[in-house]
Order: structure tokens, then sequence, then C-alpha cells
């Protein structure tokens, strides 16, 4: 035994500092790793400012594109005001119909003239309060008269707002409105119907010189695409949607069309009273600016991935210094905590081996701690346990061995050979070919273990020896057997117990066949169940009585394979009993056999059998 001195001991223990001082070097990378990532989203952060300031200067290039837009609809609004032929049909006094032709002819021309100069120009229509209307659209004209008010326009809320300017004493004021169909003011008169909602409404209420208050209202309706080019081509090199949505929430330009008259979830979230600003989402930024002189609301949505790209070479660069310091770190932190666990990992291991029977594992250690120590007493336990198992293996293996040739030696194979072969030849000089043929199976049945008297054998020569087995019975009791069997090919080279199947063949016959003449069929088949292989054999015979079975059943369950059976057991105690003991003995791992009762008549009798088994020396 070797006795540590305390130099080396103290040794050791500076070992631990050591250790330690390791453990305080990887704090301070996490410290170092959480500083990068402050650091990183501080960049971020300033990115997103720059960002928003970005779409700031767009915006405002945008809101002034629009404003030229509205003034210049604000315009072409004032100078159909003061239109002359607008002027008379607001009055109403042209008595004469063929005058009241020529005027809406003209008035119409005048509407078309607008249309054909502005691209944009959707449809322009007049709404007297005295029900009468007039209107042009690109391919069509049209007067209408509705004395009740009972069409779309007059109950909308365009139509209220119009009329609210009078009130509100800043006449005459402008009322625009998006995410109009063509069918929802004047367009229905003309027969369109179910079109997009992709109209911007512009409208006005208008009177004659000579009236005091409002008598109509002119309407102007934009296509959106004009609003949509207005602030569309003023991109950034950032990527995102952009679009407008009015006070409401609805959205009134867009470039997914789709999308035309729907609320905005993301406008809905606004603040109100908030000109501009933007708000962050989980996986974009939304940047809002309100148009002047208006309640449109111009929204971008720009994805995060899109404006921190620029941070990416920067985030590239220091997950490469850190990532550099963490694999050293983690080089470092590994070589030490495999040197500080390897002795306990060890220790646990074999263990494990241990309880899974496996004793020849032993503990390498050479460390001079309290660890090696430990090993020492676990490999001296380790291996007095192994020596103390090998001893009683070997003598069960001899008390198994011993039982196994006096259950199998019960005649002398080479004796019996000789004298049938002696039986054979007489039976051939006296011409009795049914003698010949039985001694001739017999001889095949026996001949295998004269030349080969192992305990073990293939299945196929199992099979062959159940055959002449029946060959046998058959000339004995008729020729009434008869036996099939569902094998594959591959399962033919495993390992068997020799003459397993004959007892279970003679109970079927002298038990299952007894009041049917000793006629019937027997079935064996052979499946695959791993790690077992199951031998079963099946017959159409009467079958064992339920106490017969339960009384098997029993024996089995209660039973060690190495316990001879009773003296009242003798019924099954050569047949079914021997082949439970055989399987049990040759193979511990295996339950042996089942029994079971066929609903249509009958036994089964399942044997397992461990796959590639080798022969036991």
């Amino acid at each position: 035994m070797k006795i540590f001195s305390r130099a080396a001991w103290m040794g050791k223990r500076r070992s631990f500092r050591l250790q330690l001082r390791i453990s305080f070097i990887l704090i301070s990378l996490i410290a170092l790793l959480m500083s990068a990532i402050l650091t990183y989203y501080g960049v971020l952060e300033i990115l997103e400012r720059k960002t928003n300031e970005l779409s700031m200067q767009y915006f405002l290039q945008a809101d002034d594109s629009i404003n030229e837009f509205r003034q210049e609809i604000d315009k072409m609004t004032r100078q159909l005001l003061v239109d002359p032929k607008i002027q008379q049909f607001l009055d109403n006094n042209v008595t004469e119909i063929p005058a009241q032709i020529q005027l809406h002819r003209e008035i119409m021309q005048e509407m078309d003239v607008y249309l054909g100069n502005y691209e944009y120009l959707d449809s322009i229509f007049v709404y007297a309060e005295d029900g009468r209307a007039i209107g042009v659209t690109g391919i069509k004209s049209e007067l209408l008269k509705d004395d009740r008010k009972q069409g779309h326009f007059y109950s909308s809320s365009l139509h209220h707002q119009v009329l609210q300017t009078k009130l509100e004493n800043d006449y005459p004021k402008m009322v625009w409105e998006g995410a109009h169909r063509k069918e929802d003011f004047g367009e229905a008169l003309l027969g369109v119907k179910d079109g997009p909602m992709n109209l911007i409404t512009a409208a006005r209420a208008v009177k004659s010189l000579y009236q005091s208050l409002p008598s109509a209202t002119l309407m102007i309706n934009i296509r959106e695409d004009k609003l949509f080019s207005l602030y569309n081509n003023l991109k950034s090199k950032l990527n995102g949607q952009i679009y407008i949505c009015d006070g409401s929430g609805r959205v009134i330009s867009h470039v997914n069309k789709r999308l035309l008259g729907n609320s905005s979830e993301v406008c809905a979230e606004i603040p109100a009273n908030s000109p501009s600003g933007s708000i962050k989402k989980q996986d974009e930024q939304i940047v809002y600016y309100q148009v002047s002189g208006s309640d449109w609301t111009m929204v971008k949505e720009v994805p995060i991935g899109e404006f921190i790209e620029d941070i990416f070479n920067l985030r590239f660069q220091m997950l490469w210094i850190f990532g550099v310091t963490f694999a050293a770190a983690l080089i470092a932190s590994a070589i030490w905590i495999k040197k500080i666990t390897k002795p306990m990992h060890n220790l646990m291991e074999a263990m494990g081996n241990v309880e899974k029977g496996n004793l020849d594992f032993t503990i390498e250690d050479n460390q001079m701690n309290e660890f090696s120590r430990l090993s020492g007493g676990f490999n001296r336990m380790s291996s007095g346990i192994r020596e103390l198992i090998e001893q009683n293996r070997r003598v069960e293996n001899e008390k198994i061995k011993v039982e196994i040739q006096m259950l199998q030696s019960q005649i002398n194979p080479h004796f019996l050979f000789n004298t049938l072969n002696t039986i054979k030849w007489m039976a051939v000089v006296n011409k009795s070919d049914n003698i010949t043929k039985s001694i001739t199976a017999l001889c095949n049945l026996l001949r295998p273990i004269f030349k080969n008297p192992a305990l073990l054998c293939t299945l196929k020569e199992e099979l062959e020896y159940a055959d002449h087995y029946i060959t046998i019975l058959n000339y004995r009791y008729g020729e009434g057997i008869e036996i099939e069997y569902a094998v594959a090919e591959d399962a033919l080279s495993c390992t068997v117990p020799r003459f397993i199947l004959q007892p279970i063949i003679e109970n079927a016959i002298l038990h299952g066949f007894e009041y049917s003449g000793y006629a019937g069929k027997i079935r064996i088949e052979v499946e695959e169940l791993p790690p077992f292989i199951v031998i079963s054999v099946i017959d159409n015979g009467r079958g064992m009585s339920d106490e017969n079975l339960q009384r098997v059943k029993e024996w089995m369950k209660s039973h060690k394979p190495e316990e001879q059976p009773e003296s009242g057991e003798d019924a099954y105690g050569i047949g079914l009993a021997n082949v439970y003991r055989r399987i049990r003995l040759n193979f511990p791992e295996s339950p042996g056999l089942a029994i079971s009762q066929l609903a249509s008549g009958g036994s089964r009798v399942d044997l397992y059998i461990p796959k590639a088994e080798k022969l036991k020396s």
C-alpha cells in the first residue's frame, strides 16, 4: 500500500486552487460576453433611431407631393364651381326641355374635358339637393332625377360631412374619403356593380351666386394608383410596406389592392394626438407620419432583419472574437473539469457495469487522492464477487450437465441401433415390408444420436426427427396422422435441444387423438419473436381438460428447472415436464414453454428457444 507524503497532498490541494481560478476566468468570460451583447443591442437601438429619421425625411417629401396633389384637386373644383353651365344647373331655371338637354350635354362635355386632361380622374358628379344628379366617367355619362333622395349618396357619411361645412363657417371646405367603389357614389347610376375599392373621393358643397346655402355637392373620384405613385416613388434603401390609412384606421392606399378598405391593426395602435413617431413590434418596426392638413397617416412597416443589415459585419466580428475566446475557455475548462470528475465518473460507470452483471470491469486511477482509495476498494470488491460467482457457476454447470445427460441418456443408442439393424434384416429376409420401413424410420431417428451425441442440433434436423417419428406412429396406428410445417428457410439453421418435439407430438397423439382412432392433423409453425424463435406444435385433437392444463401450468410456475417431478406427476413429468426442464436448463433466460387450448378444439404448445444459442460445453 502506498503512503502519500504531505508535500504531494499539498500539491493536490494547490491543483484545486488552480481549478477555482479557472472557474473565475470562465465567469469573467461570461461577463465579457454580456458586455458584448449589451453593446450589440445598443448599436441596434442607434440604427433603429437612424432608420426612423431616414423614414421621416421620405415622409416629408411624400407629404409635399400629396399636398400639391390635393391643392391641384382643390383648384380644379373651384374652377368647376364658377363654371356658368354648372351655375345654371344649380339654379334650375331652364324650363324648356330642349334647352335643358343642351345644358346637360354642355356640362358633360366640360366634365369629359377634365377627364381627358387628367388621366388619374375616374369620374365627376354633381348631386343637387333637390334630387337631380349629373355625372360622367371615362365610358358613360348619365343624368338622374331622384326626388325622394333614396340613392346611396344622400345617406352616406360623405354627404353628411359635406353639409356640415356650412355649420362650421369654413365653406366651401374640401372633404376627402378613400376606399370607395364605383358604385358607392353615382357609379351605380351608370350600371357598374361590385367594383374594387380603389377610388379616392374629393367632395365639397357648392351653390349658385343667387343662393345663400349649398344646393349641391361636387364630387371628384380619383384613382388610388395616383395617390400610391406619389409616395411609392420615394422609397429608401430599406425595404418594407408603405401605405396610407385614414382617421378611422381604414387602409385607403396600399400596394396590395385587396387590403383597400380593410381596418389596419397597426393604424389602430398609433397613439392619438401623435402626428409622427414609431412603434416597435416583435419582428418589425412601424414608422408613421400624419399628412399635414388631413387625417391621413402614412405608415411604413420595416422588418427588423432589414434595418439591422448594416450591423451584420460588426456582429460577425464580435462573434468571431468572442467565439475564439469562448472556444479557448471551453477547451481549458473541459480539460480541468474532466480531470476533476474523471475518478467519480469512472466509479459511477464501474458501479453501473456491476449492476448489469459485468464483474470484469475495473477502475484505473493513478491520482494520489481520496478517489484512488475508493477505486482500489471497488476493484477488490468486484474481484471478490467475480471469483465467488465463477465458483458457484462452475458447480452449477457441472450439476446441470449431469442432469441433462441423465434426462437424455435413458437408453443406450448404440446397443439399440445394432439391435434394430438385426431385426430389420430379419424382416427383409421374411419380406415383411411394413416392419422393414418402420425399423428404417426408427434407425433414421436414432442414427444422428449414434454419430453425434451433442445435446443440441439444428431445427432442420429436429424436424426430420419429427417426420421419422410420425412415420413410425402411422405404421402403428394406421396412417391416420398428418403433419405439416410452416417454417421460414432462414430459421432451419437455428439451434434447438435434440428430441425437443418428440414428447410434444407423442402427447398430442396419445391424448388428443385417442378417441378419434388416432387420426388427426399436427401443424408445426416457427416464427421469430426476438430474442427468441417460437416453435408451435398445434393439433386438432380433443385437447387437455381444464384441470390438467391448470395443473401443468402450476407445476411449471412453482418448480425450478433442476427439480425432479414428484411421483404423482409422472404422467407429464416424462413429457411436458421433461421438455420444460430441458429448455430451462439449456437456456435459463427462456420462459420455457406455454400451453393453451384452441377455441376450435385441440391444443397449442409454444416453445421459446433463444436464437443463435451456442451449444453448452
